[in-house]
């Protein structure tokens, strides 16, 4: 099942299609980075979820997935600039773009706490 918006009333383009995998996998991510002090090895598996559901590059899934501390602060950083450049360009269903900058949020504030604290 997929969710979209209606057309725009100019008969332009539609809304972006998102399913509800993707939309499980970005709650269920944003949930584990909820504690911005979880250790990196709770949140691999949501975030490689995240990154496969939303077709991220490769190199971005194994560097969250598979890397070190640094390797995988620099895939989530990237993830959030994914993330954003979403938001920017699709036009969402507003509960996904809801759900899309919670996950952004969360998933910042854990790279900066985590990078402050690898150093």
């Amino acid at each position: 099942m997929e969710i979209t918006d209606p057309p725009l009333p100019s008969g332009g383009q539609t809304a972006a299609r998102v399913s509800q995998e993707q939309i499980k996998s970005l709650r269920a991510a944003a949930e584990a980075l909820w504690c911005e002090y979880i250790c990196l090895s709770r949140i691999r598996e949501p975030l490689g979820l995240v990154g496969g559901y939303w077709n991220m590059d490769a190199e971005i899934i194994t560097r969250v997935a598979a890397g070190s501390l640094c390797c995988a602060i620099h895939g989530i950083r990237k993830m959030c600039v994914c993330f954003e450049d979403i938001l920017a360009s699709a036009r969402l269903p507003s509960s996904v773009g809801r759900d899309i900058a919670v996950f952004v949020k969360r998933a910042r504030t854990w790279v900066l706490i985590n990078s402050i604290t690898s150093r």
